[in-house]
């Protein structure tokens, strides 16, 4: 008495939409799982150049927006006195992150406790990121050897 066909056709549209936006999704995450993996290959880099008293390095090597907020010498004096103060990095634990995808680009911001040779801090760095590099745009630190020491 009922014909099922029209919904049968009307089902087909819905679930070939189901499909591609699952398949965005997965593939927007796998996205994300990358970016997130440049940015933690480039807080390895930093903290290997930091603990190399190589800030010329960390400063060439980053975003030009971190270079327009951060002039090459006061970049040189705040990782120098990072190291001076803190010490080398001797282990870093990821504390959390965040992936953030704007107009201007793909932004990751990752967050560490940090056990220095000198003492604890937390860091925050901010990355742009692309499908295969990951450039500073922002770093934060925060440890009260930087104030006491």
């Amino acid at each position: 008495m009922y014909n099922h066909a029209p919904m049968r056709l009307r089902m087909k549209p819905f679930c070939g939409c189901m499909l591609v936006l699952a398949l965005a999704l997965t593939a927007g995450s796998c996205s994300m799982a990358k970016y997130k993996e440049n940015a933690e290959r480039a807080v390895t880099k930093f903290h290997q150049h930091l603990n190399a008293e190589q800030y010329q390095e960390i400063y060439n090597e980053s975003d030009p927006l971190f270079k327009q907020n951060v002039t090459e010498p006061d970049g040189i004096a705040l990782f120098g006195a990072v190291h001076a103060k803190l010490g080398s990095v001797k282990n870093a634990t990821a504390a959390g992150w965040h992936v953030n995808a704007t107009t201007s680009g793909t932004f990751v911001t990752v967050a560490y406790n940090v056990d220095f040779s000198e003492g604890k801090g937390t860091e925050q760095f901010a990355f742009k990121v692309t499908a295969n590099d990951a450039l500073l745009v922002r770093y934060d630190i925060n440890s009260p050897l930087l104030i006491t020491k």
